[in-house]
């Protein structure tokens, strides 16, 4: 079979496509025949000798990849018989092997791909939907709720925004060049806007000005939430300080070169996505979908639901901000908070050259306070805990599944030729791609 393999750390050119022999499933696994395998900056990283969240880097030779769905063609002893023949998706854990024509996988790990669903929708839904599943635990919004979503071009990001917009709420998405917020503009979002421009701010300011005064708020500019000196301070009534984690800016625990929302629940604080940067699209990209009234079962608000949430604060200033990219870019969204928002970080990437460099964003206790707001980092294991269960990676992985199935959800995808996974690598680290990059062999 062929499949791509890294010889040697360094450039996305290390990526070669071999003749490698095909893989025998071992007792309880199952061969599958690959249709699409994801791959995210995550895997960048892994290519250049980071360890990511792995122990230590992997050895080599490897073939990357994490995340298959394809048919099963053979059986290892002890798989029930039932699985031959079945359309299965599988996250792989920390163990790679998905770019290939063919991948032995544990059983336990298979979930039948439902109704409809294609083979690169139930790859990007795998992992990256069950990854912002457990973000929404932390905050899942609300018809009383405006969400800013930095990079909302992303594989996250454009979930995020269905999901948001679904539940009844005033959803602005932020991605980086025009492509890229024109595709944001022409999908859930409510307002658009391109996080290279300078004034982006202000158009959110002036969007939610307007909904303030149609929904008559009576929120004018006298009311606090301007631009000038001071706006935006003072905890709003009931607001609860909520001292974030880390008390450095941009400080993030265990900050490690790259940390991203698509390195999953699993792997904890890996390498980022990079979303809401760039201006490719690929030909795939799809936004929108799902009925009326929000997606559903997704994951309740919990104790730590925002507070001051209410019609007046929504109409003029966001409520909760999804912040996978951190830098600049979130650190004016935060400003955007209302007293008793709500800022939560599953992710960042850098915004200079370094496309693994960055930090999240956090903030002082003090600043918290001052502005009656919220912040945390639920990157690594902490972001399982608000699933519960015996398996909550697993049951995160069949509620992504079952709402993209139901035309809830509706996973934005780039396609590469499998054989050109280092075009892939170079286009996730230029932030030119849109959604979840999947290979095809």
């Amino acid at each position: 079979m062929r499949a791509v393999r890294l010889h040697a750390f360094g450039p996305a050119e290390n990526l070669v496509v071999d003749e490698v022999p095909d893989p025998v499933p071992a007792p309880g696994e199952v061969l599958v025949r690959v249709a699409a395998a994801g791959a995210h900056l995550l895997d960048t990283a892994l290519r250049q000798g980071l360890r990511g969240p792995l122990p230590e880097p992997p050895r080599l030779p490897t073939v990357p990849g994490r995340e298959v769905a394809g048919t099963v063609t053979a059986l290892g002893a002890g798989v029930p018989a039932r699985w031959l023949g079945k359309r299965v998706v599988a996250h792989l854990g920390l163990v790679p092997g998905g770019y290939a024509e063919q991948a032995a996988v544990p059983a336990g790990r298979l979930h039948e791909i439902p109704g409809p669903l294609g083979f690169a929708q139930a790859v990007a839904m795998i992992g990256t939907g069950r990854t912002t599943l457990a973000v929404l635990g932390f905050a899942e919004p609300g018809p009383g709720d405006v969400v800013i979503v930095p990079g909302a071009a992303g594989g996250m990001g454009t979930l995020l925004v269905q999901y948001a917009k679904h539940a009844g709420a005033t959803v602005v998405g932020i991605a980086g060049g025009p492509a890229r917020t024109a595709l944001v503009a022409a999908g859930a979002a409510d307002l658009a806007v391109d996080r290279t421009r300078p004034d982006w701010p202000v158009e959110v300011r002036a969007f939610l000005d307007g909904r303030a005064e149609a929904a008559g708020t009576g929120a004018g500019p006298e009311s606090g939430s301007g631009t000038g000196p001071g706006a935006d301070t003072g905890p709003g009534p009931g607001a609860r300080p909520g001292a974030g984690p880390g008390a450095r800016p941009g400080a993030g625990p265990g900050a490690r070169p790259g940390a991203g929302p698509e390195s999953g629940p699993e792997s904890g604080p890996g390498s980022g996505a990079g979303p809401g940067s760039g201006s490719g699209a690929g030909p795939d990209a799809r936004r929108g979908g799902g009925p009326e009234g929000g997606p559903g079962g997704g994951p309740g608000t919990g104790p730590d639901a925002r507070l001051g949430s209410g019609p007046g604060i929504a109409g003029r200033r966001a409520t909760i901000v999804f912040d996978g990219v951190g830098g600049g870019t979130a650190r004016a969204a935060v400003d955007l908070l209302a007293p008793g928002g709500h800022h939560v970080v599953f992710g960042w990437f850098d915004e200079g050259d370094d496309v693994h460099g960055g930090e999240a964003l956090t903030f002082p206790a003090s600043y918290l306070t001052e502005r009656g707001i919220r912040s945390e980092v639920v990157l690594g294991p902490r972001i399982l805990s608000r699933v519960g269960g015996p398996d909550p990676m697993r049951t995160l992985e069949s509620r992504s599944l079952r709402l993209a199935a139901e035309g809830r959800l509706v996973p934005a995808v780039q396609r590469f030729p499998l054989a050109d996974a280092a075009g892939a690598h170079r286009a996730m680290e230029a932030r030119t791609t849109v959604g979840k990059v999947v290979l095809e062999p």
